[in-house]
């Protein structure tokens, strides 16, 4: 080194009167000189320095999670399994999907000028997207997580199902809000959760092979064309009857074996759960 750190800087710079520039400088510096290092070591007190790290390894070891997964620590979840929903940042942008187009679904159901048939359409076709769109946003290829799930060896399975709960606890509970206050909507209240738990077991399932956004798009275009094609045939009653709430509960069950089986291969691609 042709030059090292004078005491005024270092003054300045322990001070905070550096500008940023100057501190980059210092601490670029700081690395590549023994001398300077020793220097810096002087003026900082030990035992600030063991309280620095001691803060560092427990929130390494213990981190800092939002309010709704400390609740869930007190129920009993494994901290791993904390840590895991909240890097993956599954809270904050599919809450925000959920309720927003759980709105949306309330408005066009109940605010808008349609017809008794028209109105029950479009709440069967919206409401069952809610979790689907919800389950989507928390597979975003903003994820930081996507980086990192295809070489971990955490549970490719239980990784999957954690997210997706995640987003269903607050998807569900939106829509059922909505099923519930929006006028002339009581008797489908809760008609859309069995279309909707295939829809969402499905979307898992296309998540191992296609991106996040990709597999929404495809999901919702092939569930409202089903719907409003038997709307065109005046049959969306249909969809309410036992028969047909019962296979789709049955598909639900063959989708989430199939999801088992792609989550265990270890051969993921696309969306990389």
């Amino acid at each position: 080194m042709t030059w090292h750190v004078e005491e005024s800087v270092w003054d300045a710079y322990t001070s905070g009167r550096l500008d940023t520039a100057a501190e980059a400088s210092v601490e670029t510096h700081v690395v590549g000189c023994v001398e300077c290092r020793a220097a810096a070591r002087s003026l900082v007190v030990p035992a600030a320095v063991d309280a620095v790290w001691d803060e560092v390894r427990t929130t390494i070891a213990r981190p800092t999670l939002p309010l709704p997964l400390r609740v869930l620590r007190r129920f009993g979840v494994r901290g791993d399994d904390l840590v895991i929903v909240s890097a993956a940042d599954s809270l904050l942008l599919p809450a925000a999907v959920a309720i927003g187009f759980a709105i949306m679904c309330g408005c066009l159901a109940g605010l808008a000028d349609l017809g008794p048939a028209s109105r029950e359409a479009v709440f069967l076709a919206l409401a069952p997207l809610v979790p689907v769109l919800a389950v989507v946003a928390s597979y975003d290829a903003l994820d930081p997580l996507r980086e990192l799930a295809e070489p971990t060896p955490y549970n490719k399975l239980r990784m999957a199902l954690l997210r997706a709960t995640a987003a269903l606890a607050v998807a569900v509970p939106a829509t059922m809000a909505i099923g519930l206050i929006v006028p002339n909507m009581h008797d489908l209240a809760f008609m859309w959760l069995a279309p909707s738990l295939g829809l969402t077991v499905g979307s898992l399932v296309l998540l191992t092979w296609l991106e996040a956004w990709a597999t929404g798009g495809l999901v919702a275009t092939a569930w409202l064309g089903c719907v409003f094609t038997l709307r065109g045939g005046d049959k969306v009653d249909v969809l309410v009857t036992p028969l047909v709430q019962t296979a789709f509960v049955v598909v639900a069950l063959a989708l989430t074996a199939t999801l088992v089986l792609r989550t265990t291969t270890l051969r993921l691609q696309g969306g990389s759960l």
